[in-house]
């Protein structure tokens, strides 16, 4: 009777740790940014005009998550930290079972140079945040356009002419 206690004691413990190792809690396994959309290499410093792509792994999703991606500033100057960047704010849904949020961002050419921070946040079904990574990005300003030089239309030139060749 005392083995069998110990036999069924045994393989309860067994069984509570292989549900414990096969009911895993959803996660981003991973969060890389790059300069091509399949974020083949890893890249933090950007251009303006350059778009600028991100790829969140999400692992082991019991259901449908949400990943919401943003850019806000960190040390740019006439910026306030954590100023969120117009245009960057993007959900995008991850189906059951988990896979790859794709993001991508065409940065504008005004945008002031400085220090800034891409954001992933994976959110449940429920709304609720339950991982999240960011990367530290540094953006390089884009240069003032050229002056365009002032051009005259001669075909509304007031001006008179004479011309004494006759």
């Amino acid at each position: 009777m005392k083995n069998r206690i110990q036999l069924a004691a045994a393989c309860a413990v067994l069984l509570a740790f292989g549900l414990a190792c096969s009911f895993s809690t959803a996660n981003m396994s991973s969060f890389k940014v790059g300069r091509d959309k399949a974020v083949t290499q890893e890249a933090t410093s950007f251009k303006a005009g350059e778009t600028l792509y991100g790829a969140a792994v999400i692992s082991n999703a019991m259901s449908k998550t949400t990943v919401k991606f943003s850019l806000s500033a960190d040390d740019v100057k006439g910026m306030t930290k954590g100023e969120v960047i117009k245009g960057s704010n993007v959900d995008v849904s991850v189906p059951e079972g988990g896979g790859t949020a794709t993001y991508s961002l065409p940065l504008p050419g005004n945008i002031p140079g400085g220090k800034y921070i891409l954001t992933a946040d994976m959110h449940n079904e429920a709304g609720e945040k339950k991982d999240g990574k960011t990367v530290a990005i540094t953006i390089e300003a884009g240069k003032a356009p050229a002056p365009t030089p002032e051009t005259t239309d001669d075909s509304e030139d007031n001006s008179t002419n004479s011309d004494d060749s006759n």
